[in-house]
């Protein structure tokens, strides 16, 4: 199903015309990443990008014109790839007054499938895909600063299983304090700012679609806040 959506989407990006997709004429907030900015089980579809998504809530609040380019089931490695070498998404940054960037969950969701569960999820297991995952994520950074001057929005990556506990929370924690670090060291010569999905999402449940691991209408609403609190700064 995702897969569907992932060739669905791009097809659309490609059959529109450019000019809806890529405009200079108006302050614009680009969102790539996965599933969470796509906005996935907000609707019954999943067709397109639904209104409710983050991203869209960000230019309601602000003006900003939206373009959303986030794919369900997109890994890090697959976005670095797209912003190196594809023409819709390069063209979409260069236009950009606001680049926020969801990725890594599928990287972590991918590890989880291949171990058929959370269950004896090891760190040394997990260390090869935390480590690509960072790469890719400073690999993608430094290009959309390449890309564009406009102002670097990076999440880090929330708890999508709460209930877990220290079976999921030791990697993530990891991870997260390895995005820390990078967006730390590249604050020094990029645009580049992070915002802790991780620490708005702990204790709160009802953020998360029951029996998934994509944001509620509510969590969307506290991602989109997070980015609104920065851009005001």
């Amino acid at each position: 199903m995702i897969k569907k959506v992932m060739v669905f989407t791009f097809i659309i990006f490609i059959l529109l015309p450019l000019s809806n997709v890529y405009s200079r004429q108006e302050e614009r907030v680009v969102a790539i990443g996965d599933s969470i900015p796509f906005g996935y089980n907000l609707s019954k579809d999943n067709h397109m990008p639904p209104s409710k998504a983050f991203p869209y809530l960000i230019g309601k609040e602000t003006g900003l014109e939206v373009t959303n380019l986030s794919v369900p089931g997109l890994t890090s490695g697959e976005l670095l790839r797209a912003v190196h070498s594809n023409d819709m998404f390069r063209q979409s940054i260069q236009g950009a007054d606001y680049v926020i960037l969801y990725i890594g969950g599928n990287d972590l969701l991918n590890l989880v499938k291949k171990n058929k569960g959370l269950d004896g999820i090891r760190i040394d297991e997990a260390a090869p895909v935390i480590r690509d995952l960072i790469y890719n994520v400073y690999s993608t950074i430094v290009l959309i600063d390449q890309l564009t001057e406009g102002q670097i929005l990076v999440y880090n990556i929330y708890n999508p299983y709460p209930s877990a506990g220290d079976q999921l929370n030791t990697p993530l924690a990891y991870i997260n304090q390895q995005y820390a670090s990078l967006i730390k060291l590249l604050s020094h010569f990029t645009s580049v700012k992070l915002l802790n999905a991780n620490s708005a999402f702990k204790g709160h449940p009802d953020y998360i679609i029951k029996g998934d691991v994509h944001p509620t209408e509510k969590g969307q609403r506290v991602l989109a806040k997070l980015a609104l609190q920065q851009m005001k700064k």
